[in-house]
């Protein structure tokens, strides 16, 4: 497209700066690149545009309006001059921009793109219709980085994890994504029918993303040893708890992959730890106060290791929702707290563990030869009956990766299925 120059001679590049000029290409005007790789939701139509006390206000046909501050709009001016084309990350630092910038007038070109002229002596900027939509801040707004939304459940809504032919995804882009979004959703999913193979699940994990590695290694084997250094290495029954609630930043997903199962029990229990803790906030709001605010420490207590994190047992976002859980009974250390803290805390766990050993709550199965389960393990509570050891194989692998990592490759693929 050709490109007149503007303000001080910068030209944004691949855009048609004009307002009364048409590219080449057919007669049709381009729209400004975006300043990330995103596929934007095409936005209504605009029904004002305005300035008002140096900021951008705009009100589409929805009766949404938004305003954008000066500083915002000119960092992520898609110029050449201050986005990288290719990496389409930021060329400059907040110090560039003057402190006092305002925004001096806007209008639209043929193409729709917003044209905003500054104060200072700088070119116009030119922005997507569709990324200032995207980007504009409502009242009503929550910020929620997951790339799908969440979805509760208890057993009664969901009695099976939602479930996928392994194969099908291992082969099909459009079937791993419909099995990762479901993981998104409800914090729970399964694959089945996957072939017996060495190496598989590692496969499987870091096409999502990176192995996040812990104290069992890069990977483990849920196998009873002679010295263990945790209840799961055992045949005992494990209350449903997450894993590394000893860490800053517990793991945020684990992948179990059944390789044999010929043992007698040892069916796996989970949970949604939101719905539990959602309801316990109506039920039970004093539980649900001291489940927010009082802070407990998790120490993992093996001879060769020795972590240690605190923090509440509930985690919310800035407006209050559930949005994770830090429980695991067996690793908490004693609460260090004035007594009348101590007792309203214990009496919350108690709460908490009552409802997570309902039935209403409790998902229950039997892990099958060729299924992975795939679960948040900051949502959902896992646990497990005792099993028979002497009474047949139990060969289950399991590997740790985060949660950044699936929502990272969910909005991969659902920007991929977009362009097509």
């Amino acid at each position: 497209p050709r490109c007149r120059m503007a303000g001080d001679g910068a030209c944004l590049a691949g855009v048609n700066h004009t307002t009364n000029e048409t590219s080449s290409k057919g007669g049709v005007m381009n729209l400004p690149i975006t300043p990330d790789f995103q596929v934007w939701t095409k936005a209504p139509a605009m029904t004002e545009l305005q300035v008002v006390d140096g900021a951008l206000m705009v009100a589409w046909a929805d009766g949404k309006v938004a305003r954008f501050a000066p500083l915002m709009l000119a960092e992520n001016d898609p110029a050449a001059d201050v986005l990288h084309s290719k990496s389409r990350e930021m060329l400059i630092s907040p110090l560039d921009l003057p402190a006092d910038l305002q925004v001096q007038s806007a209008d639209r070109d043929l193409s729709g793109a917003i044209i905003i002229r500054w104060s200072h002596e700088r070119r116009a900027s030119h922005f997507h219709p569709d990324w200032l939509r995207g980007v504009a801040w409502f009242d009503d707004d929550v910020q929620d980085l997951a790339p799908t939304s969440r979805i509760s459940w208890n057993a009664a809504e969901m009695p099976v994890p939602p479930t996928f032919d392994g194969p099908a995804v291992l082969s099909d882009v459009g079937a791993e994504l419909a099995w990762l979004e479901a993981l998104a959703q409800y914090g729970i999913a399964r694959l089945e029918n996957l072939p017996q193979q060495d190496g598989l699940l590692e496969q499987i994990v870091t096409q999502i993303g990176p192995v996040r590695e812990s104290n069992f290694g890069r990977q483990y084997t849920l196998e009873i040893k002679d010295d263990p250094d945790s209840n799961a290495f055992t045949s005992d029954a494990l209350l449903q708890h997450i894993d590394m609630p000893t860490r800053e930043s517990p793991h945020g997903l684990q992948f179990l992959y059944c390789r044999a199962n010929t043992t007698t029990g040892g069916e796996g229990v989970y949970c949604d730890g939101i719905k539990i803790l959602e309801d316990i906030r109506v039920e039970q709001p004093d539980a649900f106060a001291s489940l927010c605010q009082d802070v407990w420490t998790f120490n993992n207590r093996a001879k060769s290791s020795d972590y240690r994190a605190k923090g509440p047992i509930a985690e919310l976002n800035e407006v209050g929702q559930v949005t994770g859980i830090r429980f695991t009974p067996w690793l908490r250390a004693p609460l260090k707290a004035p007594l009348s803290v101590q007792r309203r805390a214990y009496a919350a766990v108690r709460t908490l563990t009552t409802y997570a050993q309902d039935d209403k709550y409790r998902l229950a199965f039997r892990y099958r030869p060729g299924d992975l389960l795939a679960f948040d393990n900051r949502r959902v509570l896992h646990g497990r009956a005792g099993y028979d050891a002497h009474g047949g194989t139990r060969f289950i692998e399991g590997i740790y990766s985060d949660r950044d990592d699936l929502f990272s490759r969910i909005r991969v693929l659902q920007k991929e299925q977009s362009h097509d």
